[in-house]
Order: C-alpha cells, then structure tokens, then sequence
C-alpha cells in the first residue's frame, strides 16, 4: 500500500517538473540547467537538478547513509526558485533568490520520521548564490521547517549549504 502512495507522488511530482521544464521561457542566454549536491535540514545530504532562467523548478533527492539501518532514500522533494535581487560580475542572474521547497518524507515501522506512512514537508527560504566561475557555485539558504508531529506544531530552522555547476 505503501510503494503504491509513493509511485503516486513521485509520478505527480514528475509531471508538475517536466511541466514546468517545458514552459519556462528562453529569456536568458545563460544555461538552463544546473546540478548541485550538498546538505542541510531536511533534505539531508541531497542531490539536486534544476532548469530554468530567474525562474527555477529543482527535483532534489535526499540521502541517509549514517542513519543506523541506513535509509537509502530521504525526503524527495520539488522545489521553486526565484532569483530577483542584486548582480554578479559572472552571470546575468541575480544572486539573490526566494526559495520554496515541497515534498514527501517516506517513512518504515519505526523509522527516522516518526508514524509509519508518508509525511508531506514545506519549507521557504531565501538564499544567495556565490559564483565561483560562471559555470559553478555555491548556494546558501536559510528559512524555516514547519511540522506538526504528535498533534504539536513545531517550527524549525532550515538551511541548506550545495555546490552547482551549471551545465
């Protein structure tokens, strides 16, 4: 029951990238695509795509190695970027972004996560890109986690530290 509510999400999560892949503008002469991978709370250690111009939709994937059982796969999340603030020598994007992250948290009997089951997570940032060159980079965001957990609403805060590169 459980890999068949994953499917499920993981297809609607595909279909809502690919949309937005197809319809995001040509406006920018800079690469559309950028792959990134690093850390932070709760995507964990992650690797993330992304496409578009100030405009991003990202895919990110998030691992668990050091959890004991390991747990192969973390959150999946689908995240929204928007950059709108300041300038860089090496690219025509702005470094200055919003960020906004949506995604499931798949959890076994027992697990990292609490209850068994699927667990839904939301968390908005703003961030800054340092570029390194104009094809790579480091990005750094801060925000907040919300999440209700055993009938309480905590608030947590959420960062994340990626180095990308453009391809």
């Amino acid at each position: 029951m459980m890999q068949n509510s994953k499917m499920k999400i993981s297809h609607h999560l595909l279909y809502i990238f690919l949309f937005i892949l197809f319809c995001n503008s040509n406006a920018s002469s800079q690469s559309k695509f950028e792959l990134s991978g690093g850390a932070g709370y709760p995507e964990l250690i992650n690797l993330k795509i992304k496409y578009g111009g100030n405009f991003k939709i990202g895919l990110c994937q998030s691992i668990l190695p050091f959890y004991d059982p390991p747990i192969p796969l973390g959150p999946t999340v689908v995240e929204f970027y928007y950059h709108f603030a300041g300038k860089s020598a090496l690219t025509e994007q702005p470094p200055w972004y919003l960020l906004c992250g949506l995604g499931c948290f798949w959890n076994t009997p027992g697990g990292l996560y609490g209850k068994e089951g699927t667990h839904v997570c939301f968390y908005p940032r703003i961030g800054r890109n340092f570029n390194i060159s104009k094809d790579t980079g480091i990005n750094l965001d801060l925000g907040v986690f919300p999440f209700y957990y055993n009938s309480l609403f905590y608030i947590h805060p959420s960062l994340s530290l990626n180095l990308f590169f453009r391809l």
